[in-house]
């Protein structure tokens, strides 16, 4: 009786403890649980994801813009200031007013606002951090699977901006593109950084940088067919695939391309036996190794094993039937 006494008793101590151990932790909140409102303005500033660097930011090197986000911290009244660079390039700092920082570096800006401050507060030091990067626009253009402006960042390189645009056509001359920024041209020989890391030729990318990418030895006629992107003239590839999907028109692609981009064929789907319904109604059978143009579907039908056999394999339909001839000669005799 005692023993069950205590049974009971250490069950009931085990219970309490645990809601005494949930309602503690349910409690304890780190800033990471609080909404933005609540959280520290350090944490709400800080709290972005981050842009992966090759190396450490110098200040010298790094030349401000539009929307680089600064914090101004002042040695005197414990300042602590997070501004952005307006659109126009104006730093408007506590104290000083608006400073312009178009084509001024971080290094620049730094000297300026504190022999500006000296003026206001004579032993006063200002330390100023970059704490985010601004984003623009780039245009990438010709011979890219997607033509359009990308979205970069000072620490952005050539490369990134080609591949944030779909990567380059089949049909497209890697070693003529040119990084087109103000009113000079640059050509950029891509395959030099691609083959071995020349980053010469992988420059960092500006505010206002545009990227043209010609093609190779296509007439204007065929450039215009091939830069056809809007929504009518996705490839739809449907059937037995692993990923059915609607993909953009990339020159020179055949239907084998397309079917890899959506994960390859099911098992129970025949390559050999592949169409292309082609936008005026024509239908290409054993179209595989064939060309695609924009518009056309590509359509995977399934095997003649798996419309006889269903979801059995061909082996264990071979072995039910044998099965069932032997059960049927062992009634016989």
């Amino acid at each position: 009786m005692r023993k069950n006494r205590f049974h009971q008793f250490l069950f009931i101590f085990f219970l309490l403890n645990i809601n005494i151990f949930y309602a503690q932790s349910s409690n304890q909140l780190d800033g990471s649980q609080l909404d933005n409102s609540q959280q520290p303005i350090i944490y709400r500033e800080y709290g972005v994801k981050p842009l992966p660097l090759e190396s450490a930011i110098k200040p010298e090197e790094y030349f401000l813009g539009p929307g680089d986000r600064l914090r101004i911290l002042w040695s005197v009244e414990n300042i602590d200031n997070f501004v952005t660079i307006g659109p126009t390039g104006n730093l408007i700092v506590p104290e000083i007013g608006p400073i312009n920082v178009l084509g001024k570096t971080l290094a620049d800006i730094d000297r300026e606002i504190n022999e500006e401050i000296k003026q206001v507060y004579k032993s006063a030091r200002v330390s100023i951090d970059l704490i985010r990067f601004r984003q623009f626009k780039v245009l990438v253009y010709g011979a890219v699977n997607r033509p359009k402006y990308v979205k970069m960042a000072p620490v952005s390189r050539f490369n990134e901006a080609i591949n944030e645009a779909g990567g380059l056509q089949k049909y497209a001359d890697p070693d003529r593109a040119v990084l087109i920024r103000g009113n000079k041209s640059t050509n950029i020989f891509i395959k030099e950084f691609l083959l071995f890391g020349d980053v010469k030729n992988n420059p960092f990318l500006t505010d206002g940088d545009k990227i043209f990418v010609p093609f190779k030895n296509i007439n204007p006629e065929d450039q215009k067919k091939y830069m056809e992107y809007d929504n009518a003239n996705k490839i739809l590839v449907t059937g037995f695939v692993n990923k059915p999907a609607a993909h953009y028109f990339r020159p020179g692609f055949s239907a084998k391309d397309y079917i890899a981009l959506s994960g390859g064929s099911l098992d129970v789907g025949s390559s050999k036996r592949v169409r292309i319904l082609k936008k005026d109604g024509r239908i290409i059978k054993r179209g595989y190794d064939k060309i695609i143009e924009p518009g056309d579907i590509v359509d995977i039908p399934e095997t003649f094993g798996s419309i006889i056999f269903g979801n059995t394999g061909f082996v264990q339909a071979l072995t039910s039937i044998a099965t069932l001839m032997l059960a049927y000669q062992a009634t016989l005799r």
